[in-house]
């Protein structure tokens, strides 16, 4: 089962896998061997537009329309 607050960012440096938990558009995540930022300012503002997005949408109901199998 994968954790969906979970992200595994590889360092453009060293190569490092760095999981991230609860990233934080406000701060950019930086490797934990080499202290290089894992993501640049234009990554990290598109990211932060995404989850403004998913901001207005997480309280609309689910009215089904997924959740019905295929006929």
């Amino acid at each position: 089962m994968t954790d969906p607050d979970l992200a595994i960012i590889p360092c453009p440096q060293c190569g490092v896998k760095n999981r991230i938990r609860f990233y934080d558009a406000d701060k950019i995540p930086v490797c934990a061997r080499c202290q290089t930022k894992l993501i640049d300012e234009k990554e990290n503002s598109a990211f932060q537009k995404f989850q403004d997005g998913l901001k207005k949408f997480k309280d609309f109901p689910d009215v089904g329309v997924r959740s019905k199998p295929p006929e």
